[in-house]
């Protein structure tokens, strides 16, 4: 009889031949590095597709490479994960201060690029976490409580309440949920939704990990729900954009773009592997 490692190979096997994004019981079983870059051409269009190792720190050695990949691809269409960062002053700046999203809006403001979230919108993905069971209540926890460890990475501190209170009403204008109304609300929230945790402001980045076998927070469930729906959206979007002429120089974090690697194939043609 097959391993259960085995058999999801195959299945991964099987989803690439079909020109599928990956589950992510299959990409549990994939291994790869990170950066993670593709090029594909398709008549006058393309696509660098850069899966990034996350940027914290200016001095990250993929800051320089998304340059030189930008500079050598000459994109006529920008897209970025994490929404929409503000241009800062310098590119090791942006890398500071927004990782990989914020490098591709410096560049794409410095060359005159048009440039836009790569995600669907906050509505949508409100919309399939409702349609996948989720409460209101657990979708405002969710995307609220997720930048806690985010925030803690590029910062190297915990996040204070006033910066709580800041993502929380952003969340609030974004998703229509206004429940829970503050911090203190959301502390209490957090404290009956999750699993035992001293402080909000420690809640660990493994509870929003959507490769998971047993859950260990609903969290990590609506991670994988929200992934996947942006998964979907993302391989339309650009191949959309390609098929159309455009040169799309496009960053998500590495994981997605192998995900996304046998559907774009199927749509765009075989990639180049850029080292």
């Amino acid at each position: 009889m097959l391993s259960r490692r085995a058999l999801l190979l195959l299945a991964g096997l099987a989803a690439c031949r079909r020109g599928q994004i990956l589950s992510h019981s299959q990409y549990a079983e994939v291994e790869h590095e990170a950066p993670y870059v593709l090029r594909f051409t398709r008549g006058r269009g393309g696509l660098l597709f850069f899966g990034a190792a996350h940027i914290y720190s200016q001095d990250d050695r993929q800051v320089a490479q998304i340059g030189h990949l930008w500079a050598e691809f000459g994109p006529t269409r920008a897209f970025n994960e994490g929404g929409d960062p503000p241009v800062l002053a310098s590119m090791t700046a942006a890398a500071g201060g927004f990782g990989e999203s914020g490098v591709v809006r410096f560049l794409a403001a410095r060359d005159g690029v048009p440039a836009a979230s790569i995600e669907p919108s906050m509505p949508a993905q409100v919309q399939a976490l409702r349609r996948a069971g989720f409460t209101d209540e657990q979708i405002l926890v969710f995307f609220a409580l997720r930048q806690v460890p985010q925030h803690r990475a590029r910062a190297g501190a915990a996040m204070d309440e006033a910066r709580l209170a800041e993502v929380l009403q952003h969340f609030h204008e974004t998703t229509g949920i206004t429940d829970p109304a503050d911090p203190a609300a959301l502390a209490a929230a957090g404290e009956r939704l999750l699993p035992p945790l001293r402080s909000w402001n420690e809640v660990p980045s493994e509870w929003f990990d959507p490769v998971f076998e047993r859950t260990p927070a609903f969290t990590n469930a609506a991670s994988r729900h929200t992934s996947e729906a942006r998964d979907a959206w993302v391989v339309e979007l650009l191949s959309d954009r390609v098929r159309a002429g455009e040169r799309v120089f496009a960053t998500m974090g590495a994981s997605h773009v192998v995900m996304q690697e046998p559907a774009l194939r199927a749509r765009l043609g075989r990639p180049v592997k850029m080292t």
